[in-house]
């Protein structure tokens, strides 16, 4: 009879999980977590790193399940710290991660090149029944075929690995734009990655340098048509178009696509930022804080075609209709001598584009009408500002920039940029600092003119003092053919501008060295 119990129970069991399972399938929307950690690191201590990491990993995971999260998401070298020794010393730091197709689950598997690391999250995943997202360096053994690597033995990858709620690996996914990274090897043939999940959700994934090429991100979103991405980063914030919230939700926002997003947190050195991002109906949760968190928020299962969004005039109105139940949680340059140190966030450091090189007009009045261009991109600017004290001691420049600029030491990338940015002093030197403002800014538009639009990347690029997107503006493109006019106007009124504009990458000038 005691069989017969069992059998009955674990029956009822199957038809439980057999109910939610459809009950999630059936729902508009799923529930989403992401982590913004700051790893442990020993010093020369693989193990150590790599257990103390994974056992925070699993009390992430343990609170995501608990709170009903469908997927949860960690950073971009979480699990081995960013602080990974030269190649030849790569091996302890490193696992063995079986392809998809192989349906591997390494909680119960006996693979002994797959490391304890990607064993103990398989059966967290497992156990809690949650979908986890994780990245880890990889390594992978030579073919015969393959160019001989300098350790002789084997590559090593960047790669992010998900687990399905089993514990089975179902996505790996290898980084194709490698930032400064000398352990790791580029991958010959990139990969454009995608899983599909139980409750009705098809997701692509790529790693932090990567959002600004085209692929493998515009190969998910505009061949491939998803429309949710999970991303791992560790950002090294730049003012003023790139800090970590402000690329992310400019990512989201120009590709109108659900991005789950784990930050690496280590602001003393520049690292910080993390969000849950709807597309075009705005921001669900971030983070840009000095102290690592759990994001969860509910996440719509589809969202609005691009096509039918690019007759939308108004963000707010759309998400006062649309937006979910959550609630918005809230290079080095040369440096002038006079710009002190207390101007910037103390407990964020913050790399500066160099500016200098841009055609740009100081903002000297109350009002502005102007075109500024350079070499052929032409933007305009309107904007009328007041200034709550006699004088200030901030200033604004309009800025526009077409060319080749520097990602690091290795990547000559074209970029078009157009925006309003806020300066210490009347000096170009002093752009790009971050400051709080007592100018009020009561109208405010950025129109550019793009005539291929279809193949580049064309972000807003919007921040103010707190480091996190202001959203009072409405973002309206007007399309003829192949030429599309894009205008960005303020909707209320303003104080702690940071930047307002446009940043677009032009990939066919991309040239790596």
């Amino acid at each position: 009879m005691r069989g017969n119990l069992n059998e009955i129970g674990f029956l009822l069991i199957l038809i439980r999980l057999s109910y939610q399972m459809t009950e999630q399938n059936s729902s508009d929307y799923y529930t989403a977590a992401v982590v913004e950690f700051s790893p442990t690191y020993h010093w020369h201590d693989a193990a150590l790193t790599l257990r103390k990491n994974t056992n925070a990993y699993i009390e992430y995971i343990e609170k995501a399940s608990k709170q009903g999260a469908d997927i949860i998401v960690f950073p971009e070298d979480g699990l081995t710290s960013i602080y990974l020794p030269d190649k030849s010393q790569m091996d302890s730091w490193t696992t063995v991660i079986p392809s998809a197709v192989d349906e591997y689950i390494p909680c119960t598997g006996t693979d002994v090149n797959v490391s304890e690391t990607l064993k103990r999250l398989s059966c967290a995943a497992r156990e809690n029944r949650i979908y986890v997202v994780v990245n880890i360096a990889e390594k992978r053994l030579v073919n015969y075929s393959d160019a001989c690597p300098s350790n002789g033995t084997w590559h090593y990858h960047n790669t992010n690995v998900v687990f399905d709620r089993t514990g089975k690996i179902i996505a790996r996914y290898r980084k194709v734009n490698l930032y400064m990274e000398p352990q790791f090897d580029k991958i010959e043939i990139p990969e454009i990655v995608t899983f599909d999940t139980d409750f009705g959700v098809k997701f692509g994934t790529f790693i932090c340098f990567d959002i600004l090429f085209s692929v493998p991100p515009l190969s998910l979103t505009r061949i491939e048509g998803v429309s949710n991405i999970v991303y791992t980063t560790a950002w090294f914030s730049e003012t003023p178009f790139l800090t970590a919230i402000q690329t992310q939700f400019g990512w989201s926002f120009a590709e109108n696509v659900n991005l789950l997003v784990a930050g690496y947190h280590q602001p003393t050195i520049g690292t910080s930022g993390s969000g849950i991002y709807l597309g075009r109906n705005g921001i669900a949760n971030v983070t840009m804080a000095d102290d690592p968190k759990l994001l969860i928020s509910r996440v719509p299962k589809t969202i609005k075609s691009r096509r039918a969004e690019m007759k939308q005039e108004s963000m707010n109105k759309e998400k006062k209709n649309q937006r979910t139940e959550e609630n918005i949680a809230r290079h080095e340059t040369l440096c002038d001598k006079s710009i002190k140190e207390e101007d910037t966030p103390d407990w964020m450091k913050l790399l500066r584009d160099n500016v200098t090189s841009f055609e740009s007009i100081l903002f000297a009045n109350n009002s502005m009408t102007e075109t500024v261009c350079h070499h052929n991109f032409c933007c305009d600017f309107k904007a009328d500002m007041e200034t709550i004290t006699n004088s200030s001691s901030i200033y604004y420049r309009a800025i526009v920039y077409n060319g080749v600029r520097l990602y690091g030491i290795h990547v000559k990338a074209g970029v078009r940029v157009c925006g309003l940015i806020q300066c210490l002093n009347e000096s170009i030197h002093s752009c790009g600092f971050v400051s709080r403002s007592d100018i009020t800014f009561s109208a405010l538009s950025v129109t550019a003119r793009f005539n291929d639009y279809t193949k580049i990347l064309i972000m807003p690029s919007v921040l103010d003092a707190s480091l996190i997107p202001f959203e009072q503006w409405s973002y309206v493109e007007h399309i003829r053919g192949n030429e599309m006019n894009l205008t960005m106007v303020l909707d209320e009124p303003i104080n702690n501008l940071i930047t307002f504009g446009i940043y677009a990458r032009d990939f066919e000038k991309d040239k790596w060295n």
